[in-house]
């Protein structure tokens, strides 16, 4: 047993020890693992200091592909969607908004892949998405037309999800940020 700490960039979080908990979780509910061995990975991963523990309690557990469970597609016209919380990210997002507002918050969603491919087609709309810090974003194949897209998301680290945007947007705005950071003199504090 080494004494040495991990690097703090390595550290676990809660938000890291809830996502592999749903892993677990999902692994039980689809019958690949029986009550004692989830209760006994729960309890390694609600202890788990570091992120090298989560992955060794998930290690073996890839998710199952049923039918269209790796894509989703999001249609919006003249309305607002958001997908927010522990939402499950499929690996391909299809995003069609007309005169919409569409949000896609990333921070709280259960990710199973190393790489989500979001096809964005927006018109006369506007898509925000909003990742945990350590993604790496590539906008530079979206076809624009009047419109702009803005990565505000910092830099990448190793072993981060990659978020792959392509499409078109006509006369929209695309914009990837991280999520905004909690002022206590702030009482509306939103994402």
């Amino acid at each position: 047993m080494s004494l040495e700490q991990p690097p703090p960039g390595h550290r676990a979080s809660d938000n890291d020890r809830e996502r592999a908990a749903a892993v677990i979780q999902e692994a039980h509910g689809d019958g690949r693992l029986d009550f004692e061995e989830m209760d006994e990975r729960l309890s390694r991963i609600y202890a788990a200091k570091t992120q090298l523990e989560l992955r060794d309690a998930t290690a073996d557990l890839v998710p199952v592909a049923r039918g269209g469970a790796a894509e989703l597609t999001i249609r919006a016209k003249h309305s607002a969607q958001k997908r927010e919380g522990a939402w499950t990210v499929p690996e391909r997002v299809t995003a069609l908004p007309e005169h919409s507002s569409l949000r896609l918050d990333f921070t709280d969603a259960v990710v199973h892949w190393p790489e989500i491919h979001v096809e964005a087609r927006p018109k006369h709309s506007s898509i925000l998405m909003i990742v945990p810090e350590g993604w790496s974003v590539d906008l530079d194949q979206i076809d624009m037309v009047g419109s702009s897209a803005s990565n505000k998301a910092g830099t990448a680290k190793p072993g981060g999800v990659r978020l792959r945007i392509t499409g078109e947007a006509r006369y929209s705005s695309i914009t990837v940020r991280h999520p905004r950071k909690r002022h206590w003199w702030w009482p509306w504090y939103r994402k």
